[in-house]
């Protein structure tokens, strides 16, 4: 996610994340359910499923997707998954 973007997230904004802990994962749903305004990039908060538990996690601004998700934009994850499927 380009940083203008990322700066631009708000609470309840639908987004898709790559889990940062594991590169294997597949994308998952998410909701924006913090933003602290920062000097750079914003600190934000996501709340998503995993494992059947809420969880909330800080992906970096690279890991996430806003949606619908625009094909044109680079991902080496998404490429990488692409390319193993």
């Amino acid at each position: 996610m380009l940083r203008f973007e990322w700066n631009a997230l708000r609470n309840g904004t639908a987004v898709s994340v790559h889990d940062d802990g594991d590169r294997a994962e597949p994308l998952g749903a998410g909701v924006v359910s913090m933003v602290q305004t920062a000097a750079g990039n914003n600190d934000v908060a996501i709340s998503v499923m995993r494992g059947g538990l809420l969880t909330v996690v800080r992906p970096t601004r690279h890991a996430v997707h806003l949606l619908p998700i625009d094909p044109a934009e680079p991902c080496w994850r998404c490429d990488r998954q692409a390319a193993s499927t």
